[in-house]
């Protein structure tokens, strides 16, 4: 299985390449028959000078990553753990946020403790990251950028949180990561792994039961947009614990990493924490939704209110000039 993912990754890879140079050179040829307009020799310069530049932009990357040190991958047995666990206690021991804490990390329990520490901070990046997430989407109900926020917060919370762990990782050690994390979360393959609405129908009972909501009159129709607000958020948020702690358990682990085993220890530990985020975020959705509803509501009536101002002058305006003109006839047949 992961050797048809690399596969067609490469392939998908090799593709954006050929299509980049394409229109890279395309760019080029533009800019030289511009230059050459003003002189021949102008734009054989310039084309040599833009076309040096491409190739140094280009491979200087490549050359930079394959110089990177190794990465320092989650062990996938126990026969790796030997080796594993000094090249962890090294990259510990280095770690700024670390200083604070005396351990001993010739000990494998000393260093379970200080990854204590440092999920600790893992959790709070992971939690505000969800909240963020679950705000913005019960928000706004745009599906399209929706997915677009979310993905690119999801990007962002890996990197914080594969710095908290390696600090100062290398371009191999992120790669690695997104690779792992992005195969673990998104290749389920059971189809019962992204069902929560056993976790979801309790909690946003309860958000409903408790809220301001029940003494609404027009209730009745706006539960059904507060519903699914709350629904959408809470979905993405999910997602984004799941990730969250997808990564914090590739990140920090003393133990050999299990892609199942992490999904099932995932999501359990994200249902957790969605319920807890739920109760205490979904109040400021439900606020805005009937905030908005009272502004619309308000604004509706004062547009009737207006229309119906409008309509009286105007029979105003027609009976008083019909009275006038009734009343100009008699004068001009005397």
């Amino acid at each position: 299985m992961m050797t048809q993912i690399k596969r067609l990754a490469t392939a998908i890879g090799i593709l954006f390449l050929v299509l980049f140079i394409i229109i890279i050179f395309n760019q080029l040829m533009q800019v030289y028959l511009y230059a050459s307009t003003v002189n021949h020799t102008l734009g054989i310069v310039v084309l040599t000078v833009f076309t040096t530049v491409f190739v140094v932009l280009l491979v200087a990357p490549v050359v930079l990553f394959f110089r990177l040190p190794k990465p320092l991958l989650a062990p996938d047995s126990e026969d790796d753990m030997p080796a594993y666990i000094p090249q962890l206690s090294a990259r510990l021991a280095k770690n700024k946020l670390l200083l604070g804490h005396s351990f001993d990390w010739s000990q494998k329990e000393e260093l379970q403790r200080a990854l204590y520490v440092l999920d600790a901070q893992a959790n709070e990046i992971i939690q505000k990251t969800a909240r963020n997430v679950f705000l913005s989407t019960s928000i706004s109900q745009n599906g399209k950028l929706d997915a677009l926020m979310v993905f690119s917060t999801h990007t962002k919370m890996i990197w914080d949180i594969a710095h908290i762990y390696y600090q100062r990782p290398s371009l191999k050690d992120m790669i690695s990561l997104y690779a792992n994390v992005g195969t673990t979360t998104l290749l389920a393959t059971q189809i019962e792994d992204l069902d929560i609405s056993e976790q979801l129908e309790p909690v946003l009972g309860t958000v409903l039961q408790g809220s301001a909501v029940r003494s609404i009159p027009f209730i009745g129709p706006l539960s059904s947009v507060i519903m699914d607000s709350l629904l959408e958020g809470s979905v993405n948020a999910f997602l984004t614990l799941r990730v969250g702690v997808i990564t914090k358990r590739y990140c920090g682990t003393l133990e050999p990493f299990n892609p199942k085993k992490a999904r099932k220890a995932a999501i359990a530990e994200a249902s957790v924490m969605l319920k807890v985020l739920v109760l205490q975020v979904s109040g400021q959705v439900v606020n805005a939704i009937l905030k908005t509803a009272r502004n619309a509501g308000s604004n509706t009536v004062r547009s009737g209110m207006e229309l119906a101002g409008k309509a009286t002058r105007n029979v105003k305006r027609g009976f008083f000039g019909w009275f006038r003109s009734a009343a100009s006839e008699p004068s001009q047949e005397q």
